[in-house]
Protein backbone atom coordinates (compact mmCIF):
# COMPACT_ATOMS: atom_id res chain seq x y z
CA UNK A 1 0.00 0.00 0.00
CA UNK A 2 1.73 3.18 -1.12
CA UNK A 3 -0.91 5.93 -1.14
CA UNK A 4 0.19 8.36 1.54
CA UNK A 5 -2.01 11.37 0.77
CA UNK A 6 -5.42 12.05 -0.74
CA UNK A 7 -6.35 15.60 -1.76
CA UNK A 8 -9.60 17.37 -2.59
CA UNK A 9 -10.09 20.91 -3.81
CA UNK A 10 -13.38 22.75 -4.41
CA UNK A 11 -15.46 19.64 -3.73
CA UNK A 12 -18.73 20.46 -1.96
CA UNK A 13 -17.84 21.86 1.49
CA UNK A 14 -14.07 21.84 0.89
CA UNK A 15 -12.81 25.23 -0.30
CA UNK A 16 -9.04 25.18 -0.44
CA UNK A 17 -7.00 22.09 -1.17
CA UNK A 18 -7.50 19.69 1.73
CA UNK A 19 -4.92 16.96 2.32
CA UNK A 20 -5.79 13.72 4.08
CA UNK A 21 -2.87 11.67 5.41
CA UNK A 22 -3.67 8.07 4.46
CA UNK A 23 -2.22 5.20 6.48
CA UNK A 24 -2.96 1.46 6.69
CA UNK A 25 -5.49 2.35 9.41
CA UNK A 26 -7.20 5.72 8.88
CA UNK A 27 -10.15 7.07 10.89
CA UNK A 28 -12.40 9.88 9.67
CA UNK A 29 -14.22 11.69 12.48
CA UNK A 30 -16.37 14.78 12.79
CA UNK A 31 -19.94 16.00 13.05
CA UNK A 32 -22.64 14.99 10.61
CA UNK A 33 -22.57 16.67 7.18
CA UNK A 34 -18.89 17.61 7.35
CA UNK A 35 -17.83 15.73 4.20
CA UNK A 36 -16.60 12.39 5.56
CA UNK A 37 -18.74 10.33 3.18
CA UNK A 38 -17.86 12.73 0.35
CA UNK A 39 -14.19 12.01 1.01
CA UNK A 40 -14.78 8.25 0.84
CA UNK A 41 -16.77 8.58 -2.38
CA UNK A 42 -14.10 10.73 -4.06
CA UNK A 43 -11.37 8.34 -2.92
CA UNK A 44 -13.25 5.47 -4.56
CA UNK A 45 -13.78 7.44 -7.78
CA UNK A 46 -10.10 8.30 -8.16
CA UNK A 47 -8.88 4.83 -7.17
CA UNK A 48 -11.25 3.13 -9.61
CA UNK A 49 -10.28 5.55 -12.38
CA UNK A 50 -6.56 4.96 -11.93
CA UNK A 51 -7.36 1.25 -11.81
CA UNK A 52 -8.78 1.40 -15.34
CA UNK A 53 -12.50 2.03 -14.80
CA UNK A 54 -14.68 4.80 -16.17
CA UNK A 55 -15.35 7.82 -13.99
CA UNK A 56 -18.52 7.27 -11.99
CA UNK A 57 -19.41 9.53 -9.06
CA UNK A 58 -22.57 7.52 -8.41
CA UNK A 59 -21.11 4.02 -8.10
CA UNK A 60 -22.63 2.16 -5.14
CA UNK A 61 -22.81 2.80 -2.28
CA UNK A 62 -22.32 6.50 -3.06
CA UNK A 63 -24.60 8.88 -4.94
CA UNK A 64 -22.92 12.25 -5.48
CA UNK A 65 -25.22 13.49 -8.25
CA UNK A 66 -24.28 15.58 -11.27
CA UNK A 67 -21.45 18.10 -11.63
CA UNK A 68 -23.25 20.98 -9.91
CA UNK A 69 -23.95 18.72 -6.91
CA UNK A 70 -20.24 17.89 -6.52
CA UNK A 71 -18.41 21.14 -7.28
CA UNK A 72 -18.22 23.70 -4.51
CA UNK A 73 -21.10 26.20 -4.54
CA UNK A 74 -19.44 29.59 -4.29
CA UNK A 75 -19.14 33.04 -5.84
CA UNK A 76 -17.61 33.37 -8.31
CA UNK A 77 -18.95 30.06 -9.57
CA UNK A 78 -16.41 27.24 -9.67
CA UNK A 79 -15.90 25.60 -13.05
CA UNK A 80 -13.66 22.71 -11.92
CA UNK A 81 -12.66 20.65 -8.90
CA UNK A 82 -9.60 18.46 -8.26
CA UNK A 83 -8.81 15.09 -6.70
CA UNK A 84 -5.32 13.72 -6.12
CA UNK A 85 -3.24 10.85 -4.75
CA UNK A 86 0.35 10.96 -3.57
CA UNK A 87 2.19 7.67 -3.82
CA UNK A 88 5.62 8.97 -2.91
CA UNK A 89 7.41 10.29 -4.79
CA UNK A 90 4.66 10.50 -7.45
CA UNK A 91 1.59 12.73 -7.34
CA UNK A 92 -1.51 12.12 -9.46
CA UNK A 93 -4.06 14.95 -9.84
CA UNK A 94 -7.21 14.92 -11.97
CA UNK A 95 -9.19 18.05 -12.73
CA UNK A 96 -12.91 17.59 -13.32
CA UNK A 97 -15.21 19.95 -15.21
CA UNK A 98 -18.74 19.81 -16.63
CA UNK A 99 -19.29 18.07 -19.95
CA UNK A 100 -20.21 20.33 -22.85
CA UNK A 101 -24.00 20.34 -23.35
CA UNK A 102 -24.42 18.02 -20.35
CA UNK A 103 -24.59 18.14 -16.58
CA UNK A 104 -22.24 15.20 -16.06
CA UNK A 105 -18.70 15.56 -14.69
CA UNK A 106 -15.83 14.88 -17.10
CA UNK A 107 -12.06 14.58 -16.69
CA UNK A 108 -10.48 17.81 -17.93
CA UNK A 109 -6.82 17.01 -17.22
CA UNK A 110 -4.56 14.44 -15.58
CA UNK A 111 -1.19 15.36 -14.10
CA UNK A 112 1.50 12.85 -13.18
CA UNK A 113 4.27 14.63 -11.29
CA UNK A 114 7.51 13.19 -9.93
CA UNK A 115 10.48 14.85 -8.28
CA UNK A 116 12.35 14.93 -11.58
CA UNK A 117 9.63 15.47 -14.19
CA UNK A 118 5.99 15.89 -15.09
CA UNK A 119 3.46 14.58 -17.62
CA UNK A 120 0.28 16.57 -18.26
CA UNK A 121 -2.73 15.22 -20.19
CA UNK A 122 -5.12 18.01 -21.16
CA UNK A 123 -8.44 18.05 -22.99
CA UNK A 124 -8.44 20.35 -26.03
CA UNK A 125 -11.93 21.55 -26.92
CA UNK A 126 -12.35 22.17 -30.64
CA UNK A 127 -14.60 25.12 -31.44
CA UNK A 128 -16.62 24.61 -34.61
CA UNK A 129 -16.72 28.36 -35.12
CA UNK A 130 -12.95 28.68 -35.46
CA UNK A 131 -11.34 29.89 -38.66
CA UNK A 132 -9.94 27.55 -41.30
CA UNK A 133 -6.38 27.85 -40.02
CA UNK A 134 -7.50 26.88 -36.50
CA UNK A 135 -9.42 23.85 -37.79
CA UNK A 136 -6.49 22.64 -39.88
CA UNK A 137 -4.09 23.08 -36.97
CA UNK A 138 -6.42 21.12 -34.69
CA UNK A 139 -6.86 18.27 -37.16
CA UNK A 140 -3.13 18.13 -37.87
CA UNK A 141 -2.33 17.95 -34.17
CA UNK A 142 -4.42 14.82 -33.68
CA UNK A 143 -3.93 13.21 -37.08
CA UNK A 144 -6.74 10.73 -36.41
CA UNK A 145 -5.47 9.69 -32.97
CA UNK A 146 -7.01 10.46 -29.57
CA UNK A 147 -3.95 12.28 -28.19
CA UNK A 148 -1.13 14.47 -29.44
CA UNK A 149 2.24 15.16 -27.81
CA UNK A 150 1.89 18.93 -27.91
CA UNK A 151 5.20 19.82 -26.26
CA UNK A 152 8.07 18.16 -24.49
CA UNK A 153 11.39 18.98 -22.96
CA UNK A 154 13.54 15.90 -22.70
CA UNK A 155 16.09 17.64 -20.50
CA UNK A 156 13.51 18.72 -17.91
CA UNK A 157 11.31 15.64 -18.42
CA UNK A 158 8.24 17.81 -19.02
CA UNK A 159 5.59 16.50 -21.42
CA UNK A 160 2.24 18.04 -22.33
CA UNK A 161 -0.25 15.87 -24.20
CA UNK A 162 -3.44 17.20 -25.79
CA UNK A 163 -6.38 14.80 -25.75
CA UNK A 164 -9.67 14.64 -27.62
CA UNK A 165 -12.79 15.69 -25.67
CA UNK A 166 -14.22 13.03 -23.31
CA UNK A 167 -11.39 10.61 -24.08
CA UNK A 168 -9.87 10.83 -20.61
CA UNK A 169 -13.19 9.67 -19.14
CA UNK A 170 -13.11 6.29 -20.83
CA UNK A 171 -10.01 4.90 -19.14
CA UNK A 172 -6.64 6.21 -18.01
CA UNK A 173 -5.01 5.64 -21.38
CA UNK A 174 -1.63 6.71 -19.99
CA UNK A 175 -1.32 3.06 -18.91
CA UNK A 176 -1.24 2.13 -22.62
CA UNK A 177 0.99 4.85 -24.00
CA UNK A 178 4.28 3.06 -23.33
CA UNK A 179 3.06 -0.06 -25.10
CA UNK A 180 1.32 1.35 -28.19
CA UNK A 181 2.36 4.99 -28.59
CA UNK A 182 1.78 4.98 -32.34
CA UNK A 183 -1.84 3.89 -31.86
CA UNK A 184 -2.87 6.28 -29.10
CA UNK A 185 -0.43 9.15 -29.53
CA UNK A 186 0.54 11.35 -32.46
CA UNK A 187 3.46 13.73 -32.60
CA UNK A 188 7.11 13.61 -33.56
CA UNK A 189 9.01 10.36 -33.34
CA UNK A 190 11.61 12.12 -31.20
CA UNK A 191 9.01 13.30 -28.69
CA UNK A 192 7.30 9.91 -28.44
CA UNK A 193 10.62 8.17 -27.91
CA UNK A 194 11.60 10.64 -25.18
CA UNK A 195 8.25 10.14 -23.46
CA UNK A 196 8.53 6.36 -23.70
CA UNK A 197 12.01 6.48 -22.17
CA UNK A 198 10.83 8.68 -19.32
CA UNK A 199 7.80 6.49 -18.57
CA UNK A 200 10.09 3.46 -18.58
CA UNK A 201 12.01 4.97 -15.66
CA UNK A 202 8.76 4.83 -13.68
CA UNK A 203 8.00 1.28 -14.72
CA UNK A 204 11.42 -0.30 -14.30
CA UNK A 205 12.53 -0.56 -10.66
CA UNK A 206 16.10 -1.26 -11.82
CA UNK A 207 16.39 2.15 -13.47
CA UNK A 208 14.36 4.18 -11.01
CA UNK A 209 12.98 4.09 -7.50
CA UNK A 210 9.62 5.07 -9.00
CA UNK A 211 6.93 2.52 -9.73
CA UNK A 212 4.30 3.89 -12.09
CA UNK A 213 2.15 0.84 -11.62
CA UNK A 214 2.15 1.10 -7.82
CA UNK A 215 -1.16 2.81 -8.52
CA UNK A 216 -3.19 1.43 -11.34
CA UNK A 217 -4.30 -2.10 -12.11
CA UNK A 218 -3.01 -3.23 -8.71
CA UNK A 219 -5.23 -0.80 -6.77
CA UNK A 220 -8.72 -1.85 -5.69
CA UNK A 221 -11.38 -0.52 -3.35
CA UNK A 222 -14.25 -2.15 -1.53
CA UNK A 223 -16.90 0.03 0.10
CA UNK A 224 -19.57 -0.83 2.64
CA UNK A 225 -22.83 0.97 3.24
CA UNK A 226 -23.77 2.25 6.72
CA UNK A 227 -27.16 0.56 6.25
CA UNK A 228 -26.73 -3.14 5.59
CA UNK A 229 -29.17 -5.75 4.37
CA UNK A 230 -31.96 -7.18 6.51
CA UNK A 231 -31.49 -10.79 7.64
CA UNK A 232 -33.77 -13.51 6.26
CA UNK A 233 -35.00 -16.72 7.86
CA UNK A 234 -34.30 -18.69 4.69
CA UNK A 235 -32.16 -17.73 1.69
CA UNK A 236 -32.60 -18.87 -1.89
CA UNK A 237 -29.38 -19.34 -3.89
CA UNK A 238 -28.74 -16.53 -6.36
CA UNK A 239 -25.89 -15.37 -8.54
CA UNK A 240 -22.91 -13.90 -6.72
CA UNK A 241 -22.26 -10.16 -6.89
CA UNK A 242 -20.56 -7.54 -4.75
CA UNK A 243 -23.08 -5.58 -2.71
CA UNK A 244 -22.05 -2.75 -0.34
CA UNK A 245 -25.12 -3.55 1.77
CA UNK A 246 -24.01 -7.15 2.24
CA UNK A 247 -26.88 -9.09 0.64
CA UNK A 248 -24.26 -11.07 -1.29
CA UNK A 249 -22.65 -12.53 1.84
CA UNK A 250 -25.05 -15.45 2.57
CA UNK A 251 -24.59 -16.85 -0.95
CA UNK A 252 -20.84 -16.27 -0.72
CA UNK A 253 -20.67 -18.25 2.53
CA UNK A 254 -22.69 -21.11 1.05
CA UNK A 255 -20.49 -21.32 -2.01
CA UNK A 256 -17.26 -21.30 0.02
CA UNK A 257 -18.58 -23.97 2.38
CA UNK A 258 -19.73 -26.29 -0.41
CA UNK A 259 -16.85 -25.83 -2.87
CA UNK A 260 -13.80 -24.66 -0.87
CA UNK A 261 -13.86 -26.60 2.37
CA UNK A 262 -10.40 -25.63 3.56
CA UNK A 263 -11.08 -21.92 2.97
CA UNK A 264 -14.43 -22.26 4.75
CA UNK A 265 -12.87 -23.81 7.86
CA UNK A 266 -10.25 -21.03 8.01
CA UNK A 267 -12.86 -18.29 7.57
CA UNK A 268 -15.21 -19.93 10.06
CA UNK A 269 -12.44 -20.11 12.65
CA UNK A 270 -11.69 -16.39 12.23
CA UNK A 271 -15.38 -15.47 12.46
CA UNK A 272 -15.83 -17.50 15.64
CA UNK A 273 -12.71 -15.97 17.21
CA UNK A 274 -14.13 -12.50 16.64
CA UNK A 275 -17.60 -13.58 17.73
CA UNK A 276 -16.26 -14.84 21.06
CA UNK A 277 -13.96 -11.87 21.74
CA UNK A 278 -16.75 -9.40 20.96
CA UNK A 279 -19.45 -11.32 22.83
CA UNK A 280 -21.63 -11.49 19.72
CA UNK A 281 -21.74 -15.25 19.05
CA UNK A 282 -20.01 -18.54 19.82
CA UNK A 283 -20.50 -20.42 16.55
CA UNK A 284 -21.74 -20.03 12.97
CA UNK A 285 -23.21 -22.62 10.60
CA UNK A 286 -24.50 -22.56 7.05
CA UNK A 287 -27.35 -25.09 6.96
CA UNK A 288 -28.33 -26.42 3.54
CA UNK A 289 -32.02 -27.44 3.53
CA UNK A 290 -31.61 -29.76 0.55
CA UNK A 291 -29.10 -32.08 -1.04
CA UNK A 292 -27.96 -29.77 -3.84
CA UNK A 293 -26.10 -26.49 -3.95
CA UNK A 294 -29.23 -24.91 -5.41
CA UNK A 295 -31.43 -25.73 -2.41
CA UNK A 296 -32.58 -23.08 0.09
CA UNK A 297 -30.32 -22.56 3.10
CA UNK A 298 -30.15 -20.82 6.47
CA UNK A 299 -27.53 -19.05 8.55
CA UNK A 300 -27.36 -20.27 12.16
CA UNK A 301 -25.58 -18.68 15.12
CA UNK A 302 -24.96 -19.90 18.65
CA UNK A 303 -25.11 -17.02 21.09
CA UNK A 304 -25.79 -18.53 24.52
CA UNK A 305 -28.16 -21.44 24.03
CA UNK A 306 -28.60 -23.72 21.01
CA UNK A 307 -28.02 -22.53 17.45
CA UNK A 308 -30.56 -19.91 16.36
CA UNK A 309 -31.52 -18.45 13.00
CA UNK A 310 -29.75 -15.21 12.12
CA UNK A 311 -33.09 -13.40 12.19
CA UNK A 312 -33.61 -14.46 15.81
CA UNK A 313 -30.31 -13.17 17.23
CA UNK A 314 -29.24 -9.60 17.92
CA UNK A 315 -29.36 -7.24 14.95
CA UNK A 316 -25.68 -6.43 15.44
CA UNK A 317 -24.73 -9.91 14.22
CA UNK A 318 -26.35 -9.50 10.80
CA UNK A 319 -24.97 -5.98 10.45
CA UNK A 320 -21.34 -6.83 11.21
CA UNK A 321 -21.27 -10.15 9.29
CA UNK A 322 -20.84 -8.61 5.78
CA UNK A 323 -17.92 -6.50 6.99
CA UNK A 324 -16.24 -9.43 8.71
CA UNK A 325 -16.56 -11.73 5.71
CA UNK A 326 -15.11 -9.19 3.30
CA UNK A 327 -12.24 -7.92 5.43
CA UNK A 328 -11.15 -11.40 6.50
CA UNK A 329 -11.09 -12.64 2.93
CA UNK A 330 -10.61 -10.96 -0.44
CA UNK A 331 -13.95 -10.05 -2.04
CA UNK A 332 -14.58 -11.80 -5.39
CA UNK A 333 -13.26 -9.87 -8.37
CA UNK A 334 -10.98 -7.58 -6.39
CA UNK A 335 -7.24 -7.35 -6.72
CA UNK A 336 -4.89 -8.38 -3.92
CA UNK A 337 -4.10 -4.81 -2.85
CA UNK A 338 -7.37 -3.45 -1.50
CA UNK A 339 -8.50 -0.31 0.31
CA UNK A 340 -11.60 -1.01 2.41
CA UNK A 341 -13.79 2.08 2.78
CA UNK A 342 -16.04 1.43 5.77
CA UNK A 343 -18.98 3.67 6.63
CA UNK A 344 -19.87 3.50 10.32
CA UNK A 345 -19.03 -0.20 10.79
CA UNK A 346 -19.97 0.16 14.48
CA UNK A 347 -23.70 0.56 13.73
CA UNK A 348 -25.81 -1.66 16.07
CA UNK A 349 -22.73 -2.91 17.94
CA UNK A 350 -22.28 -2.84 21.71
CA UNK A 351 -19.18 -0.84 22.82
CA UNK A 352 -17.30 -4.08 23.55
CA UNK A 353 -17.90 -5.29 19.99
CA UNK A 354 -16.92 -1.87 18.60
CA UNK A 355 -13.61 -2.05 20.42
CA UNK A 356 -12.95 -5.64 19.30
CA UNK A 357 -13.69 -4.68 15.70
CA UNK A 358 -11.04 -1.97 15.97
CA UNK A 359 -8.54 -4.55 17.26
CA UNK A 360 -9.36 -6.84 14.35
CA UNK A 361 -8.87 -4.06 11.79
CA UNK A 362 -5.62 -3.08 13.52
CA UNK A 363 -4.32 -6.62 13.12
CA UNK A 364 -5.33 -6.76 9.46
CA UNK A 365 -3.86 -3.30 8.77
CA UNK A 366 -0.52 -4.53 10.08
CA UNK A 367 -0.46 -7.05 7.23
CA UNK A 368 0.38 -6.27 3.62
CA UNK A 369 -2.03 -5.65 0.75
CA UNK A 370 -4.94 -4.18 2.67
CA UNK A 371 -5.73 -0.86 4.31
CA UNK A 372 -8.80 0.59 5.97
CA UNK A 373 -10.35 4.06 5.82
CA UNK A 374 -13.08 4.15 8.44
CA UNK A 375 -15.78 6.78 8.85
CA UNK A 376 -16.85 6.47 12.47
CA UNK A 377 -18.58 8.14 15.40
CA UNK A 378 -17.21 5.58 17.86
CA UNK A 379 -14.82 6.66 20.61
CA UNK A 380 -14.44 2.99 21.50
CA UNK A 381 -12.91 2.16 18.10
CA UNK A 382 -10.43 5.02 18.28
CA UNK A 383 -9.51 4.35 21.90
CA UNK A 384 -8.90 0.67 21.17
CA UNK A 385 -6.63 1.57 18.24
CA UNK A 386 -4.63 3.77 20.64
CA UNK A 387 -4.38 0.86 23.08
CA UNK A 388 -3.05 -1.33 20.25
CA UNK A 389 -0.40 1.33 19.55
CA UNK A 390 0.66 1.31 23.20
CA UNK A 391 0.86 -2.49 23.16
CA UNK A 392 3.13 -2.33 20.12
CA UNK A 393 0.67 -4.23 17.91
CA UNK A 394 0.73 -1.48 15.30
CA UNK A 395 3.18 1.33 14.62
CA UNK A 396 1.92 4.87 15.37
CA UNK A 397 3.11 5.82 11.88
CA UNK A 398 0.53 3.37 10.48
CA UNK A 399 -2.48 5.04 12.12
CA UNK A 400 -4.07 8.32 11.07
CA UNK A 401 -6.94 10.22 12.71
CA UNK A 402 -8.52 12.85 10.47
CA UNK A 403 -10.84 15.41 12.04
CA UNK A 404 -13.33 17.28 9.81
CA UNK A 405 -13.96 20.67 11.39
CA UNK A 406 -16.88 22.82 10.14
CA UNK A 407 -16.34 26.57 9.93
CA UNK A 408 -19.41 28.31 8.55
CA UNK A 409 -20.12 26.76 5.17
CA UNK A 410 -16.56 25.42 4.88
CA UNK A 411 -14.88 22.34 6.30
CA UNK A 412 -11.22 22.13 7.18
CA UNK A 413 -9.36 18.84 7.54
CA UNK A 414 -6.97 18.27 10.47
CA UNK A 415 -4.52 15.37 10.43
CA UNK A 416 -3.86 14.04 13.93
CA UNK A 417 -0.86 11.78 14.56
CA UNK A 418 0.18 9.55 17.46
CA UNK A 419 3.41 8.97 19.33
CA UNK A 420 4.66 5.65 20.74
CA UNK A 421 2.46 6.07 23.83
CA UNK A 422 -0.59 6.83 21.65
CA UNK A 423 -0.66 10.48 22.68
CA UNK A 424 -2.32 12.66 20.04
CA UNK A 425 -0.14 15.11 18.12
CA UNK A 426 -1.35 18.23 16.25
CA UNK A 427 -4.80 18.19 17.87
CA UNK A 428 -6.84 21.28 16.87
CA UNK A 429 -8.31 23.41 19.70
CA UNK A 430 -11.93 22.52 18.94
CA UNK A 431 -11.47 18.76 18.72
CA UNK A 432 -13.89 17.02 21.14
CA UNK A 433 -15.06 20.39 22.46
CA UNK A 434 -18.66 19.16 22.69
CA UNK A 435 -17.69 16.13 24.83
CA UNK A 436 -15.62 18.24 27.20
CA UNK A 437 -18.50 20.67 27.68
CA UNK A 438 -20.92 17.82 28.35
CA UNK A 439 -18.53 16.40 30.98
CA UNK A 440 -18.34 19.82 32.67
CA UNK A 441 -22.12 20.13 32.67
CA UNK A 442 -22.47 16.64 34.18
CA UNK A 443 -20.14 17.70 36.98
CA UNK A 444 -22.23 20.81 37.58
CA UNK A 445 -19.94 23.40 36.02
CA UNK A 446 -21.46 26.25 34.05
CA UNK A 447 -20.79 26.65 30.32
Amino acid sequence: MNITQFTMEDVRCFRERQTLEIRPLTFLVGENSTGKTTALACFQVLANYLGGERVDFNAAPYSMGIFKDIVRNSRPKKETFKLGFTAAPIEWVIEVSKKTQSMEPTINSVRLKGSDGEINFKIVNFKIGGDTEEKLAYLASFDGTPAHLASFNENDNYYEINCAPNFLDMFPFFHLLPFQPDVYLSGSAEGKKALANYVETFRNPQTSRYNLWGIGPYLSTFSTSPIRSRPKRTYDPTREFNDPEGSDVPMLLLRIKETQRKQWEALKTQLIEFGKSSGLFQNIEVKNLGRSLGAPFQLKFKVRGPNANIIDVGYGVSQILPILVHVLGVPPGLQKDTYFLLQQPEVHLHPRAQAELSSLLTTLASQENRAFIIETHSDYMIDRARIEIRKGNISPEDVSLIYFEPKGNNVRVHNIRFDEMANMIDVPPHYRQFFLKESDRLMGFED
